[in-house]
């Protein structure tokens, strides 16, 4: 008697990998204090551990300085100082932050976090809009939250933390 084989698996290929994709939403996480923080990875550019950031005068609280990225001259942003964090807690100095280089290519920006997390695929369907309070940050910077095991996924606006970037509120 032939076995039947309707309980293989199907072979994986293209385009149920699209199907996958087009269901999750991948992220680039990271720590600022007690918040953990997403990007979509589309607007990461690169992560890097240790550029030397040099202060500039009648800059914004918010604006750190600028560090120099391969020749290119990017504004470093400290995350916690722009979306409205309590920092008087335990905090790393900002030599000590990790430079997450976001935005467009021809005009991108170092966003300067504590910790960096790991690249995360989340269901689509698990991804809402914010509620009217998050504790110490700021709704405007807050595009999504996503609800997870243990923690909340705050899901940032790419386009109003560049924004912030260019011009003072």
């Amino acid at each position: 008697m032939a076995e039947k084989n309707d309980n293989l698996p199907i072979k994986s290929d293209e385009r149920s990998l699209d199907v996958v994709r087009d269901l999750t939403a991948q992220f680039a996480t990271f720590y600022f204090g007690e918040h953990f923080f997403g990007l979509p990875i589309e607007d990461v550019i690169e992560i890097n551990r240790a550029l030397d950031i040099t202060p500039v005068p009648l800059a914004p609280e918010y604006v750190s300085g600028v560090v120099n990225l391969r020749g290119q001259i990017l504004t470093a942003i400290h995350l916690g100082k722009r979306i409205g964090l309590d920092l008087s807690g335990a905090t790393k100095p900002v030599e000590e932050l990790n430079n997450l280089i976001m935005g467009h290519r021809d005009e991108p920006i170092s966003l300067l976090v504590e910790r960096i997390g790991d690249v995360m695929a989340v269901p689509i369907d698990q991804i809402e809009a914010p509620p009217d309070l998050i504790e110490g940050v700021d709704k405007r910077y807050v595009k999504n939250v996503c609800k997870l095991p243990g923690e909340l996924l705050i899901i940032l606006d790419t386009e109003n933390l560049q924004a912030a970037s260019k011009k003072e509120d």
